[in-house]
């Protein structure tokens, strides 16, 4: 498989860029929001988080599909509907496309941050405390890891009590999840 003809950073910029022209709204996650939280680490792919109802998802991949990311629309809105996202390549780089799903993305959306580079460029992100809450649905190994890092570089900066309250309200309080946070933040937050 080629190399990406772009970086990952360069592909949310245009995938942002597009969607906002579109009047969509959407919210960088994973490893790029990551490090705008301040916890740096490589990837080649890029989340994006798009808050468009269901009857809007068609738009939204059609959105994407105009900017070159190959996505079989059928196939795409089947996945939306049965797992609250989908997948398109992009010059063989994977772009995970997550929709509103579960009642705390309208929270995500609400608290997500906006970034302006020194460039000038501009976009949303989702926010840290967001970002951590999606990690601990994930719970897969680079997650904790992710968790870890972020809890300890942003200290005190970081909501820990929202992030178990989304935790518990989600999925309850003796969740394997809300012990591991618990710990997390015990080790790493500072407090």
């Amino acid at each position: 498989m080629a190399a990406p003809e772009r970086s990952a950073a360069e592909a949310a910029q245009q995938l942002a860029d597009a969607l906002e022209r579109a009047g969509l709204e959407y919210a960088i996650g994973g490893a790029l929001a990551l490090a705008i939280a301040g916890v740096p680490r490589g990837t080649v792919d890029v989340d994006v988080n798009v808050f468009a109802p269901e009857d809007l998802v068609p738009e939204a991949i059609g959105v994407l599909r105009a900017l070159g990311v190959e996505i079989e629309p059928d196939a795409a809105l089947a996945r939306a509907r049965r797992d609250g996202m989908f997948v398109g390549r992009w010059d063989g780089m994977r772009i995970d496309v997550f929709l509103p799903s579960i009642p705390f993305s309208v929270e995500a959306q609400r608290t997500r941050i906006r970034i302006t580079d020194d460039s000038g460029w501009s976009g949303w992100f989702l926010s840290a405390e967001a970002l951590a809450i999606f990690k601990l649905l994930f719970f897969r190994g680079k997650d904790v890891v992710d968790l870890e890092r972020l809890v300890a570089v942003r200290g005190a900066e970081l909501d820990h009590s929202y992030v178990r309250r989304w935790i518990v309200e989600m999925m309850g309080d003796d969740d394997e999840r809300v012990r591991r946070w618990d710990a997390i933040v015990r080790c790493f937050g500072g407090a």
